[in-house]
């Protein structure tokens, strides 16, 4: 009987144990998870905090820390240009050097629990939490001292993230143990921002109370003490009444934390503090609050100044003694430019008002001057030679050495000018399906018939481009102008064949150097090294050359951009003894105008323009009659202070001197000729690029055919 009652209690007991298992597999598979997740967390949060640390130079730095750190730019020839002053004016002093109150201040406000921490306090995180929870929103950090310096010296303008806190945390611990709590005290006193542009201590106690830092009392120290929560909105007086209740939540916190007696704090919240602006400015009357501190304008100014903001956020410079940067400035070069441009500014045509230069060495790929506007420098700060413009014809040598480069055609090829119409696929999309054709027109409105590739480029024929385009194929264009160095957006759509999207002039004198050194491209460099102002080298820069486009084909374009100068559109440009080649440019309505040439050894490239973006017109603004002649007179100006080039440009044996247009071949508007040459895009696919390329004018061999593109093409089919 008893085993029969053993035998049904194992038996109600059997269905139990895969319950239990299963309960605890779950929490097995639970407790995984939960565990690979928390890993991969905190992988992913240390990969950002190393990513912050990365950043961070040796703190070492800090042994002769020096604020007011400035910048030394020096020319090509190692002399000295100017010396940039730092943004953020101080004068350093030594804690000695400060008034115990300001420290104290200081302390009390920003993190009382200072001699107690190494640089991170659990105590002041949990409490800002707790403060913060119970708020429903950010009401006090929990950042000591030593991190606020951390995040003043090296991630200021970063946004606040968990992995930047924890980076801050590891900074402030290490500089815990490398340094002293003075000689913190003492970095932070001298780099943190007290309003109104005083940067530093010392900056601050003259800028509000016209005295030096050692000379503060107890109700001076706790107001400065008290701006450092939010420097730009108490510094401002605007807001001096919220400024003052913060000064007396200071005084307080100093009796609370024995910093101060009773009486002490008694008889400074009972001051009134007088303000007065000492030999540094007097109080801002901007919005802001900031210091009208006045504009340092360097010589030299659109390059200087492209240096100096191109090194912002780069080396520390701002909290290290200074940085020595070595430029490729030609200072005669730049001279010359600065000179020319000023003197042909008084005869632009009404409505131009702007112009930028930008001249570069063939050689090395470096920039020897740079202006990049007309007029007093703090009236036209716009650098408008690093800024860009719409290119017009000055584009068109990418559309025929595309051409070239895919064996589309050749320079002897025979292109028909003529009447085109072109269904604008694009138009057609913005306006809901309805089409839209584009006739594009020449500059003078004529039409010349049959003329060769060359003669169509060199005389800047916009029909032609626009048929070449259509065969060569957009995207494979955009490729080529990439390829010789033009980095901006370029619209895929056949208006770009007339340069239609725009570019800087330091682009175009890039890519264009691309085409004078047989398609060896550079990239640009104003700089050569930059030391600290020890004279250890952070960085050089080299040049470094590749081949990115053919050389058969960028031959044949030389030859025939030095026919643009001898006999087309460029002819303004000429220099007695000199080759030149180049090409001009104007752009919708006489907007833009160009022209970019090159020599054996120097690039340049001249824009004009205005500020505004008006229409200017006229038959006779154009690149080749305003802009070709400045042109020529900065690089007769260059030549007259550097040897003239002895080499000759690249040449696939010479621009052909016989011209194919001919005055019988016009085709009139109107004519059955003319209407004959129309085509629309929707009928003539571009076809795609061929892959063999022109090495020569091929021969007849299969006989020509004409497309409905107007360009006369050979079957390189058959043989």
């Amino acid at each position: 009987m008893r085993n029969t009652d053993d035998f049904e209690k194992i038996r109600s007991f059997s269905g139990v144990k895969p319950v239990i298992d299963g309960v605890f597999t779950a929490i097995r598979v639970t407790f995984t998870s939960l565990t690979l997740l928390t890993a991969m967390v905190v992988t992913v949060v240390a990969m950002f905090v190393w990513v912050h640390l990365a950043r961070v130079p040796n703190l070492s730095m800090l042994e002769d820390y020096n604020p007011g750190a400035s910048i030394q730019l020096f020319d090509r020839n190692d002399k000295l240009i100017c010396t940039y002053p730092s943004k953020k004016k101080r004068q350093p002093i030594s804690l000695a050097a400060v008034s115990p109150y300001m420290v104290d201040a200081v302390l009390a406000a920003e993190d009382h629990s200072f001699y107690e921490h190494q640089g991170i306090s659990f105590v002041g995180i949990l409490r800002a939490a707790m403060a913060n929870l119970t708020a429903g929103k950010a009401v006090q950090g929990g950042s000591t001292l030593t991190q606020q310096l951390v995040k003043n010296l090296f991630f200021q303008d970063d946004q606040r993230t968990i992995p930047l806190k924890v980076a801050e945390g590891i900074v402030a611990s290490e500089i815990e143990k490398k340094y002293s709590k003075e000689k913190i005290l003492e970095i932070y006193l001298n780099q943190i921002y007290f309003g109104s542009g005083a940067w530093g201590i010392e900056q601050a106690a003259r800028i509000y109370f016209d005295k030096s830092a050692d000379q503060l009392n107890v109700a001076e120290s706790a107001y400065l003490a008290g701006i450092i929560k939010s420097p730009s909105y108490l510094g401002d007086i605007k807001h001096r009444d919220k400024a003052i209740t913060r000064q007396r939540t200071v005084i307080e916190k100093m009796e609370e934390y024995k910093l101060i007696s009773t009486l002490e704090a008694r008889e400074a919240l009972s001051e009134t503090l007088i303000f007065r602006r000492g030999k540094t400015g007097s109080a801002s009357s901007t919005t802001s609050g900031e210091e009208e501190q006045s504009v340092f304008v360097p010589p030299y100014p659109y390059f200087c100044q492209y240096i100096v903001e191109s090194l912002e956020g780069t080396y520390n410079y701002n909290h290290n003694a200074g940085l020595k940067v070595y430029t490729t400035l030609d200072t005669s070069a730049q001279k010359s430019a600065e000179a020319v441009m000023q003197a042909s500014a008084r005869g632009l045509p009404r409505g131009l008002d702007q112009a930028a230069l930008v001249a570069i060495n063939l050689a090395d790929g470096s920039v020897l001057a740079m202006v990049g506007g007309l007029g007093d420098y703090l009236e036209h700060q716009w650098n408008s030679a690093v800024h860009p413009h719409t290119m017009g014809s000055s584009f068109k040598p990418f559309v025929y050495l595309s051409a070239f480069e895919h064996g589309v055609i050749s320079p002897s090829s025979q292109l028909y000018d003529s009447p085109l119409s072109v269904l604008d696929e694009d138009a057609a999309k913005r306006n809901g399906g309805n089409a839209t054709i584009w006739q594009p027109q020449n500059f003078d409105h004529k039409f010349l018939g049959y003329l060769s590739a060359e003669d169509a480029l060199a005389h800047s024929r916009n029909v032609c481009s626009v048929r070449v385009a259509q065969q060569v194929g957009i995207n494979t264009i955009i490729d080529t102008a990439r390829r010789a160095g033009i980095k901006e957006e370029l619209t895929p759509t056949l208006a770009l064949s007339l340069g239609a999207s725009a570019a800087s002039p330091l682009s175009m004198a890039n890519a264009y150097a691309t085409i004078a050194r047989g398609g060896q491209y550079m990239e640009p460099h104003f700089i050569r090294r930059v030391e600290d102002d020890r004279g250890k080298v952070l960085e050089t820069f080299e040049p470094i050359q590749s081949r990115s486009l053919d050389l058969d084909a960028t031959r044949q374009l030389v030859d025939i951009l030095r026919k643009v100068v001898e006999s087309g559109t460029g002819t303004r440009a000429r220099m007695p003894g000199i080759q030149v080649a180049g090409k001009t440019g104007t752009a919708d309505e006489a907007r833009d105008l160009w022209f970019v040439g090159f020599t054996p050894d120097l690039v340049t490239a001249v824009w004009v323009g205005n500020a505004e973006n008006k229409a200017v017109g006229g038959s006779h603004t154009t690149g080749g009659t305003v802009v070709a002649p400045i042109w020529k007179r900065f690089v007769s100006a260059y030549y007259k202070n550097h040897s003239r080039p002895k080499g000759e440009l690249i040449s696939a044996g010479g621009p052909n001197p016989e011209s194919s247009i001919k005055a019988e071949n016009e085709v009139k508007p109107g004519s059955q000729e003319a209407t004959a040459a129309q085509s629309y895009q929707h009928s003539v696919a571009p076809r795609q690029a061929r892959s063999r390329r022109a090495k020569k004018a091929p021969q007849n061999h299969g006989g020509a055919r004409h497309t409905g593109t107007g360009i006369q093409e050979y079957n390189w089919d058959k043989r």
